[in-house]
């Protein structure tokens, strides 16, 4: 099996311990030993995210937009109103879920802008808001908005947080309870280098009540979820069964390296990633105190005359994958370092692209 350096922000690459634990005896997903697996999940989440004894955790066999839209929609109401901070696409993501379900809310920020402590809590003072939703690290641009400040801002305003750290859990360190997080949505193929097929929602128990009385959705309802798991064992519906045994083995992977460690790690490669391509010649949508050391969005007019296709096409062969841009007006490309990958995967990525730069 060929090692593939995906540089795309999720799925990444996984160890080869991840994949064989796909590799598994047939088993209906409604058998008490499966149900322990789940339990272990679950339970390994909350470790990784500082969260024993004060969060509750319910799992999705969905993409990480499937856990984002049962968290909206189970955490808000028509009596509850949410501001969103909206400098990106994935929070502009959110306001499409909210506008989908007809929920209260407001936006904050325009793409790209990094948010603003006095703005956010200026907006929240004048208003009647009972939740702020925001993107941890917004992959569209690889900005990582400032998480601590804006919890800091929340509780000052007895507001709720709601997280999408849908590509920092698992690498970048959060304490949830620390951070007084209310609700916090990622997926197994991401920081936590899984594979593809599971999304999950961690939520302060003191939501529980208010998730009871809202439950009103039929397959993305956090409480239905989360209490069916918790008494049954088992997902309400048919998981991704193979896809739950590579997920546990990769929560043991992550706890084994440390969510501190795996954040050097990926910092290393980071750096690796921006001095080589600095020294190519390619600028940055960003400014460096802006960038999240996880992904960066790198300009790319005048300096790929045949084309992003054509620079993909050629990295792809050389079992690299690069990921294009979404950031408006703006002729941009993406290069993560999400994944099982070392310093050396990303010296050997500049080699190639300086091989390419020069044919």
């Amino acid at each position: 099996m060929e090692h593939k350096i995906l540089l795309n922000p999720g799925p990444g690459t996984t160890s080869r311990s991840v994949k064989d634990a796909l590799v598994v005896n047939d088993i209906c997903p409604r058998e008490e030993e499966f149900g322990t697996l789940m339990h272990e999940i679950v339970n390994g989440l909350k470790v990784i995210g500082n969260a024993e004894d004060e969060y509750e955790a319910c799992l999705f066999a969905a993409s990480g937009t499937g856990a984002v839209e049962a968290m909206l929609t189970s955490a808000l109401d028509e009596t509850k109103k949410v501001l969103i901070v909206t400098n990106g696409a994935y929070g502009i993501r959110m306001k499409q879920i909210c506008e989908s379900y007809g929920l209260p809310h407001e936006t904050i920020h325009a793409f790209g802008e990094y948010p603003d402590r006095d703005r956010i809590k200026e907006k929240l003072v004048g208003g009647t808001f009972t939740h702020l939703a925001m993107i941890h690290h917004e992959t569209s641009t690889g900005m990582m908005n400032p998480l601590k400040e804006i919890s800091l801002v929340c509780n000052e305003e007895d507001v709720t947080l709601i997280v999408d750290a849908m590509s920092s859990f698992g690498a970048y360190p959060i304490n949830l309870k620390e951070l007084n997080i209310g609700y916090l949505a990622a997926s197994s193929n991401k920081c936590i280098q899984g594979m593809a097929g599971l999304s999950f929602v961690l939520f302060h128990k003191d939501q529980v009540q208010h998730l009871q009385k809202n439950s009103k959705n039929f397959y993305f309802d956090l409480h239905k979820q989360w209490k069916y798991l918790k008494e049954k064992g088992q997902l309400r519906f048919t998981p991704p069964v193979q896809v739950c045994y590579a997920f546990k083995q990769a929560i043991d992977e992550t706890l084994e390296e440390t969510v501190s460690k795996r954040w050097e790690r990926y910092k290393q490669n980071w750096q690796v990633l921006y001095d080589g391509m600095s020294e190519l010649g390619f600028e940055f949508y960003l400014p460096d105190e802006q960038q999240s050391k996880i992904l960066i969005a790198i300009k790319r007019t005048g300096i790929l005359p045949k084309g992003f296709d054509h620079f993909h096409d050629y990295l792809y062969e050389r079992n690299i994958t690069v990921y294009p841009g979404v950031i408006p007006e703006s002729d941009t490309f993406r290069m993560a370092v999400i994944g099982d990958l070392q310093k050396s995967d990303l010296e050997y990525v500049i080699s190639e692209i300086r091989s390419y730069l020069k044919n």
